[in-house]
């Protein structure tokens, strides 16, 4: 194995720092290793990069146990190749069942060998004032959820560069328990698109979420801000309003509870990934 083309859909930014993370890894043992969003890439640039490596890897959220719309959209219009042997790796809070197998079965269907399959707990990002689960944007308590993930990353990465098939989350009844979730999502996902919306009263215009919508789902007249109703539920721009003017549900984000999540890393900026 000489080189690898990881391509990944982050929201906010835990499928990036797996990728980044999984890419380093594999350049510290001297492979050539680089992670691409698929927001910036055309499908003849995917197909360009896939035909010039060795191995491929792809990454992505989980969103009701099933595969993000981006993702799933980039994996469709792959051109069926010859056999190559890739790896699939999904990001998740408590548990998706089988998440990476979903994208791993669309995968094999267009001639690609998945060899490689693994799952990360990383921290919740979903913080709607609707929706109360517990959400945290704590450095020490995200820094000790990113350590627990790099360990198994480890462990991921010598499996790909020692060759040997590694598959979490593909057993029939981890594909049962991700049909708990996923059934019931695809269901209402549809109702759910049009969700978003802002508060007047916080939204100074920026543009911001207009800028790193993955979907293109927000726009912002003159006087007006508006959701097109094709949310995909990434939760980019709710988390990441500079005034928290995002609302879901047409409630805004409650800032007693803290500023939403923002990524794993500091550094981590979501115009990156367009």
């Amino acid at each position: 194995m000489r080189n690898v083309n990881i391509f990944f859909f982050s929201g906010t930014g835990n499928t990036w720092w797996v990728s980044m993370e999984i890419a380093r890894l594999l350049a510290d043992q001297g492979i050539r290793a680089d992670a691409h969003s698929i927001e910036r890439l055309s499908a003849a640039t995917a197909a360009q990069l896939i035909a010039g490596c060795d191995v491929v890897g792809f990454g992505y959220p989980t969103y009701g146990s099933d595969l993000p719309e981006p993702m799933q959209t980039f994996m469709d219009q792959l051109q069926n190749t010859k056999p190559k042997k890739c790896f699939v790796f999904c990001t998740q809070w408590i548990w998706s069942g089988d998440g990476a197998r979903v994208g791993a079965e669309l995968l094999a269907s267009k001639g690609f060998e998945v060899c490689w399959g693994e799952h990360f707990l990383l921290p919740n990002n979903v913080c709607v004032t609707a929706v109360p689960l517990p959400f945290t944007n704590e450095r020490e308590q995200i820094d000790r959820v990113l350590e627990r993930a790099s360990r198994r990353l480890t462990i991921f990465s010598e499996k790909i560069i020692s060759g040997q098939v590694y598959r979490r989350g593909f057993h029939p009844l981890s594909q049962l328990l991700g049909s708990l979730q996923r059934l019931p999502f695809r269901s209402i996902k549809e109702r759910m698109r049009n969700e978003i919306g802002v508060d007047a009263h916080r939204c100074t215009q920026c543009g911001y979420c207009v800028a790193i919508c993955p979907v293109e789902n927000l726009a912002l007249c003159p006087s007006s801000f508006f959701a097109r109703g094709h949310c995909i539920f990434c939760m980019r721009c709710y988390n990441f309003c500079p005034r928290s003017a995002i609302t879901y549900r047409c409630r805004p984000h409650n800032l007693r509870r803290g500023v939403p999540y923002r990524g794993p890393v500091e550094a981590f900026d979501p115009l990156q990934l367009r």
